[in-house]
């Protein structure tokens, strides 16, 4: 097998390159004037002009659009996290009737494209005077991340040895306290790659925010797009400036996070 590791690092290093290129050059770009983009585009800035950053910042309600991503996110991620933990131990550890219905029922929320439902609320949104608001993307996020968070969760759970909570409640700790104090800070791992799984899907969500929100109200995808189609249409520095703001997010909770994906993504493979 050691034959194949400088093989195989060297397929690693040219997938990075193939991928991490482009993240690269538009940081870089976001760093050059406008004059030193059109003289080379693919040269290294001289200098870190930061005017790119003022000019994005100060135009419309890019701050506020930004607010509302972290908020949105925020709240979403978190509410379909522990909703789907406690959700998953219950399919794991509890007994009770109808449960493998009720799980493959959960499950079949998987199968429905997101997108088709897309008139329908709206529609309902609309008629609870919801829209316009986080709430109208805050409650379909979490809906729809709810079936497959639980499905890695619940996987992870039953992969997990029942002697180490059976020893808390026998020291007295209710069922509740055992999954909160035991189960749930071992299920780390798994919880860590469905915070970062559906944070990287709400916070880039496009189709939603531009149909359930508008105006201050909207999200950051959509603030990007709306800064394109302005007088930013054909200022490239300050293009990739606004994208390199919007994903500074996403990489912190993922380098905060990465080193719980693999594990926690091949123990719920195998608790399956």
């Amino acid at each position: 097998m050691k034959t194949w590791r400088p093989f195989r690092f060297s397929i690693a290093a040219v997938l990075s390159v193939i991928f991490g290129y482009p993240l690269l050059w538009m940081v870089l770009t976001s760093f050059k004037s406008r004059a030193e983009l059109e003289a080379s585009a693919w040269s290294l800035p001289t200098r870190f002009y930061l005017g790119n950053f003022r000019d994005v910042l100060s135009m419309g309600h890019f701050g506020r659009y930004y607010l509302n991503s972290i908020v949105v996110c925020g709240v979403s991620v978190a509410v379909a996290s522990l909703a789907a933990a406690a959700a998953a131990y219950a399919f794991a550890r509890l007994r009770f009737r109808g449960k493998e219905a009720l799980f493959l029922l959960l499950l079949s929320g998987m199968m429905i494209p997101v997108h088709v439902t897309l008139i329908p609320l709206h529609r309902m949104m609309s008629s609870l005077g919801l829209l316009n608001s986080p709430v109208a993307l805050i409650g379909p996020y979490i809906a729809f991340a709810l079936p497959v968070s639980t499905f890695i969760l619940r996987a992870f759970f039953e992969s997990l040895p029942r002697d180490v909570e059976d020893a808390a409640q026998l020291d007295g700790c209710s069922p509740i306290g055992a999954f909160w104090h035991v189960a749930l800070p071992l299920a780390a791992p798994a919880l860590a790659t469905v915070i970062i799984f559906n944070f990287v899907y709400m916070w880039n969500e496009f189709a939603f925010a531009l149909t359930l929100t508008s105006g201050t109200t909207t999200t950051l995808p959509v603030g990007i797009y709306e800064v394109s189609r302005s007088s930013f249409s054909t200022h490239v520095p300050g293009m990739t400036a606004g994208l390199t703001i919007g994903v500074i997010p996403g990489l912190i909770v993922y380098f905060i996070a990465q080193k719980h994906i693999v594990k926690g993504m091949t123990a719920g493979a195998l608790g399956g």
